[in-house]
C-alpha cells in the first residue's frame, strides 16, 4: 500500500507524524511532502519525520499565495504520478486534494478547522472522506458538499495524537527564575479567515499583559520570520522572543499560563494542564467545547485578558485545574489507529 500525505504545518508535523509510523508498522510506504515554512523544517528534523519539500507558501498577499500553490502543484504532479500512490490524505491541502482528485486518487481529509473556509472549499469537496473530532456538528461539513457517510468522528481533541507519545523535545528560551511565566502564540496573521481581524490586537494584548505582569517572563512565540522582526522591534525589551523555534512541549510545561491566538496550541496546553486564555479573533469549535468544561477563558478585550490571567495565575488555581484536566485527557481515544486505519481500508477498496 501506498499512501501520500501533504503535511504544512507544525501542528500537521505532530498529528501525522505518528500516523505515518502506524502506517509504516502495516507495511505501507508513505510520500510525505511539505512546503518551505519557517516553523515545520526544524520540527520535523526533531520528530525524524522525513519529509519531501516542494514549493513555498508564498507571500502574505493572495495573489502571490495563488501563483505559489499553482507553481507547486505543478511540481508535485510528476512526483505522485511516480509514486502512484493508492490513497491521499492531508488536513485541507487544495494542491493535495486537486493533484489527487486529477490522477483518481481518494483524497482523504482530517480536518477540526471548518472555520478556515478557503483552504476547505479547495480540499474538501474534492475528498473522498473526512475525519474530524467528535465535537464538530455535521452541518458544518454539509456547507462544503459532504455527504454524512462520508464523515467519520473520533472522540478526542488533534493534540492527544502526539501527546499521547513521546514528545518531540528541541529548544526553549532562557527563563529567569522565581518568575511566572507568560507564554502567549501571535496570531496566523497571513491566514485569509483573519483577513478582516483587528491586525493590532497582538499588539494591544501584549502591552496589556506586559503593563500587568511587569514582574513575570512574557514569552512571545511568533509563526513567522517577520512576525518575530515586528515584535522584538516593539516589546524586545520587556518580553521574550525566540528567533529558532522552539519545542512547544517543553516550552508549555515551563508555562504557567498561556494565552493562544490560534486553536491547537490552545487545546495542547488545556490537555497538558497548563490554565489557558483563548484571545484568538473568532469562533473555534475547540474553544467553546473546553470553555464549556470550565478549562479555557475567552477573552475578547485586553481588560479581560488581564482579569482572567491574574484569576488563573493565583496559587491554588493550577492544581484543581490541572486534575481536571487530566480527566478530560483520559476520557479521550488516540486518533491515530482510526486516521491510520481508514486510510488503509481506503487504499484498499480502490
Amino acid at each position: 500500500m501506498r499512501v501520500w500525505i501533504d503535511v504544512l504545518t507544525p501542528k500537521q508535523v505532530l498529528f501525522f507524524g505518528p500516523v505515518i509510523e502506524e502506517l509504516g508498522r502495516g507495511g505501507a510506504e508513505v510520500l510525505a511532502t511539505s512546503r518551505r515554512y519557517r516553523e515545520v523544517g526544524p520540527l520535523a528534523e526533531r520528530a525524524g519525520l522525513e519529509l519531501r519539500f516542494v514549493g513555498e507558501r508564498g507571500e502574505k498577499g493572495a495573489e502571490e499565495q495563488l501563483l505559489a500553490a499553482t507553481r507547486r502543484q505543478a511540481e508535485v504532479i510528476p512526483l505522485v504520478k511516480e509514486f502512484a500512490p493508492d490513497v491521499a490524505a492531508s488536513v485541507a491541502s487544495g494542491v493535495c486534494a486537486r493533484v489527487a482528485f486529477g490522477l483518481g486518487v481518494r483524497h482523504v481529509a482530517v480536518n477540526d478547522s471548518p472555520h478556515s473556509e478557503v483552504a476547505g472549499r479547495l480540499s474538501i469537496p474534492l475528498s473522498y472522506h473526512l475525519l474530524c473530532p467528535w465535537i464538530i456538528p455535521f452541518e458544518e461539513w454539509r456547507r462544503f458538499g459532504l455527504r454524512k457517510g462520508q464523515v467519520t468522528t473520533y472522540h478526542a481533541l488533534d493534540p492527544v495524537a502526539w501527546l499521547k507519545r513521546k514528545p518531540v523535545r528541541g529548544p526553549v528560551p532562557s527563563l529567569e527564575a522565581g518568575r511566572k511565566t507568560i507564554t502567549v502564540r501571535v496570531q496566523e496573521s497571513d491566514s485569509p479567515y483573519l483577513s478582516r481581524a483587528d491586525a493590532g490586537w497582538t499588539d494591544v494584548l501584549l502591552t496589556a499583559l506586559i503593563r500587568a505582569f511587569p514582574q513575570a517572563n512574557i514569552v512571545a512565540l511568533c509563526r513567522y520570520g517577520y512576525q518575530v522582526e515586528e515584535v522584538r522591534r516593539k516589546f524586545g525589551t520587556r518580553c521574550i522572543v525566540p528567533g529558532e523555534v522552539v519545542s512547544g512541549h517543553d516550552m508549555l510545561s515551563a508555562t504557567d499560563l498561556f494565552v493562544g491566538m490560534g486553536g491547537t496550541m490552545n487545546a495542547e496546553a488545556v490537555l497538558m494542564g497548563v490554565p489557558t486564555i483563548s484571545a484568538f479573533q473568532g469562533s473555534l469549535f475547540t474553544d467553546a467545547f473546553l470553555e464549556r468544561q470550565g478549562l479555557l477563558a475567552k477573552a475578547r478585550t485586553p481588560s479581560r485578558a488581564v482579569a482572567c490571567a491574574k484569576r488563573f495565575l493565583g496559587e491554588t488555581f493550577k492544581a484543581d485545574y490541572a486534575k481536571r484536566a487530566k480527566r478530560l485527557f483520559d476520557s479521550m481515544e488516540d486518533p491515530v489507529p482510526k486516521v491510520a486505519g481508514y486510510l488503509r481500508k481506503a487504499a484498499q477498496e480502490t
